[in-house]
């Protein structure tokens, strides 16, 4: 975990956490709930997978890159209070789920497998699953912790997707106090109370580099390079979750800010 060094108005912008990974972040799943995030990072030199669990409100890092037996078939699915839920393929690239993996995020260990079971969906109550050999198909609930039948009855939808995405715009006026190369591509824009969040594709010395900014009224209070050189324009890199602002920088770090 890495201490920032930027100064900021702390009533307006604070860092939480910068946390660097082995690999490429591949997914992320976010618990508004619990205050976590968890992060699917795979390394395509070693061809593993690994799975992080941090608490975004105070920045602890509650697993970080835990590899299992199966080190590259497996999936981040589902993070809730106690554990985590990865899904298994019979083989790469495959769409059909071959089992189901809970993960306590206290100490990293496995708390059941079921792999004759597939995940249909899952929410803080319990896990909606099936079994791939039955036609048709069957829905039951299992609980987290044991992997046990629920009856429906005691399952509470409950949904934990609060999360905020820029939208991308074709024309924005970008202040004139912010210097810039060459736009690239759309930019994204996010507007949160009187904050203006950027992030666009610039051409540098016929190299392509992307960038995010923040800034209130006339005043940049943040301003990164998500990552340089590329040659083609990358996804979407920050969202917000709450308060939280989170973005990737160079494909294998994950940064957040209190906003």
């Amino acid at each position: 975990m890495v201490l920032f060094a930027l100064t900021l108005n702390k009533n307006i912008l604070s860092p939480i956490f910068s946390i660097k990974f082995g690999g490429i972040i591949w997914k992320i799943e976010v618990n508004d709930k619990y205050d976590l995030i968890a992060i699917e990072s795979r390394s395509l030199e070693s061809k593993k997978t690994s799975f992080s669990v941090i608490n975004f409100k105070t920045g602890e890092i509650l697993i970080k890159e835990k590899i299992f037996k199966e080190t590259w078939n497996l999936n981040l699915a589902y993070i809730a209070e106690k554990n985590l839920i990865l899904t298994a393929y019979g083989q790469s690239g495959s769409p059909e789920s071959k089992g189901i993996i809970s993960v306590n995020i206290k100490d990293a260990e496995v708390l059941w497998e079921h792999y004759n079971l597939s995940l249909n969906k899952a929410n803080d109550e319990g896990l909606q699953v099936f079994d791939p050999r039955i036609n048709p198909r069957r829905l039951s609930w299992i609980n987290h912790i044991k992997g046990e039948n629920m009856a429906e009855s005691d399952i509470i939808e409950y949904s934990n997707k609060t999360l905020i995405y820029p939208e991308f715009r074709t024309q924005f006026s970008i202040p004139d106090f912010i210097l810039r190369g060459e736009i690239a591509g759309d930019l994204s824009v996010l507007s949160f109370r009187d904050l203006t969040i950027i992030s666009f594709h610039e051409k540098i010395q016929n190299n392509i580099q992307q960038r995010l900014l923040v800034y209130q009224h006339d005043t940049i209070l943040l301003d990164e390079i998500l990552i340089r050189g590329i040659q083609k324009l990358q996804p979407e890199s920050f969202f917000m979750q709450k308060n939280h602002l989170f973005y990737i920088r160079n494909k294998n770090e994950i940064v957040s800010y209190l906003v």
